[in-house]
């Protein structure tokens, strides 16, 4: 072997030396802090999941959950290949962290780049500075005056929805439950956010839903790398200028934007929805606390689009799976919606679905099994130590809360298995802490499109149901299971329902 090759097989021994030693430093963290921890594994830490899709913790979360709950712990450590996470169990330190000292983890454990990617950088992920006036220049897009405004376009888009459906069974289709609200969404999110009419049910393969699948693709290598980076080593990935959505996506999603706002102008057309409230906020003053710039405009589009479009189908899909499997609760959800309807000339309004008091109780309890986000992230902004103890979180920590274990805690949800919308009735949720449903998140930092997402999720379950009558496909592969690798819920089965007509 050449002397080359041996300086090389050297450097790279002292290299894995190095970072070895440096992960073995690291896993001594928690224990010389005296806190619970899962012992790690070089050098993936307690990362059971390799180079999963999100730069957030996905359902793994839940399985540290579950290990901690196990040994009695109201927290716990792990690591996420050198890096430290604590993850919460008790629900009183996760209200501390979310609401009552909010102050000291006002950061989502979610990667952004606002030097390098303005235009991917919105709500959701930006960073302690840039929080609070965006979210107060944002809030007064989801009030519910805003809500009524954009209820009958959000409705309106359900028709394409119903007439698929309709040609499906009549041909004796089973439905893809989830792909169908997946364009009905999209049809949604496309008008409201970005002021395109879309029929994602004629074409299946429109830009907008296709570029919107794009979102939750596969991993490539390239994906791959920047998820492990923006997760693992999110200060190095900053330095290297790495972004979090794919060029062509963002250069679409830009495209529409910008073409939509000068169509708009051009022509002097506003139309009642989330892109017109950003557009007259854009012609604002610069110096203005109202003002947004257009890359804003651009991020908080897209942001809406993934909001709108996942979470609230996958809470529709999984809502109407478990009536699916529930004939009596679901006949009863239909016959509350028929009695409320009657009084509102059979026409689905704004004011009518607050009256619907048991189907948001089904919407709960499905969203308790089968969370949207299976886990919410926070960063440690400033020390801060947990109460009655003296352990103190240093700056730089992420702490992780899995939804998803903790909506099926038999502590607090016996049976958990069971689809019971009982458990939320008024009674009932009175009784449960506040703290161990948090479908939306919690404290200042909830979501801010809660509102409209139910909103959404409340129109589709709604016209379905007083169209046709679900049952489970023999198709469909039972029970369902959580795909491990993404923060956003999907079961690893495709969900397959028989509808028929009423």
């Amino acid at each position: 072997m050449s002397c080359l090759c041996w300086d090389v097989l050297i450097v790279l021994a002292v290299i894995f030396l190095a970072v070895w030693l440096y992960f073995q430093y690291s896993y001594q963290y928690w224990a010389s802090k005296g806190v619970p921890y899962l012992p790690p594994k070089f050098p993936y830490g307690n990362n059971n999941r390799i180079f999963l899709k999100s730069t957030a913790f996905a359902s793994e979360a839940k399985d540290w959950y579950d290990a901690f709950k196990k040994q009695g712990h109201k927290f716990g450590g792990v690591w996420s290949f050198s890096r430290k996470v604590l993850v919460l169990v008790d629900p009183e330190y996760i209200k501390d962290i979310l609401t009552k000292d909010f102050q000291f983890f006002i950061d989502r454990d979610v990667f952004s780049n606002e030097k390098y990617d303005p235009k991917g950088t919105h709500l959701f992920n930006i960073s302690e500075s840039g929080w609070k006036p965006l979210r107060q220049k944002l809030t007064p897009t989801f009030t519910s005056g805003k809500m009524k405004m954009m209820f009958g376009t959000v409705l309106g888009c359900s028709n394409f929805m119903i007439d698929f459906m309709k040609k499906s069974t009549s041909s004796g289709l089973d439905i893809d439950i989830r792909e169908v609200l997946a364009s009905f969404t999209t049809d949604v999110i496309s008008t409201v956010a970005f002021g395109v009419e879309s029929n994602s049910f004629d074409d299946s393969l429109n830009d907008i839903r296709r570029y919107g699948r794009t979102l939750f693709q596969k991993l490539t290598p390239g994906l791959a790398l920047r998820v492990f980076l923006g997760r693992s080593f999110p200060e190095l990935a900053k330095k290297l200028a790495t972004k979090g959505m794919r060029q062509e996506t963002q250069d679409f999603f830009e495209m529409i934007v910008k073409s939509t706002i000068d169509y708009r102008r051009k022509n002097n057309v506003s139309r009642p929805d989330f892109l017109q409230l950003l557009m007259d906020m854009n012609q604002e003053p610069q110096n203005s606390d109202k003002y947004v710039s257009f890359d804003q405009i651009v991020a908080n589009t897209v942001l809406f689009f993934i909001a709108g479009f996942d979470t609230s189908s996958t809470t529709m899909t999984f809502t109407l799976y478990e009536l699916a499997r529930n004939q009596q609760l679901q006949e009863k959800t239909r016959t509350e919606i028929v009695k409320v309807l009657k009084k509102y000339d059979g026409q689905i309004t704004y004011d009518s679905l607050r009256e619907m008091v048991y189907l948001q109780q089904v919407v709960d309890e499905a969203m308790r099994i089968w969370p949207p986000l299976v886990s919410l992230g926070r960063i440690c902004t400033k020390d801060y130590t947990l109460r009655d103890t003296d352990v103190t979180i240093e700056k730089g920590t992420a702490v992780v809360i899995s939804t998803l274990g903790i909506g099926r805690d038999p502590e607090y949800f016996p049976d958990p298995e069971k689809f019971d919308p009982e458990r939320f009735s008024s009674e009932n949720k009175a009784k449960l802490h506040p703290y161990v449903h948090l479908p939306f998140g919690e404290g200042p930092r909830n979501c801010i499109g809660l509102r409209f997402g139910l909103m959404q999720s409340k129109i589709g379950i709604i016209r379905i149901l007083t169209n046709f009558r679900l049952t489970i496909s023999p198709k469909t592969k039972m029970p369902l299971t959580v795909d491990p690798t993404f923060f956003l819920l999907k079961s690893n089965e495709t969900l397959y329902l028989r509808a028929e007509k009423l």
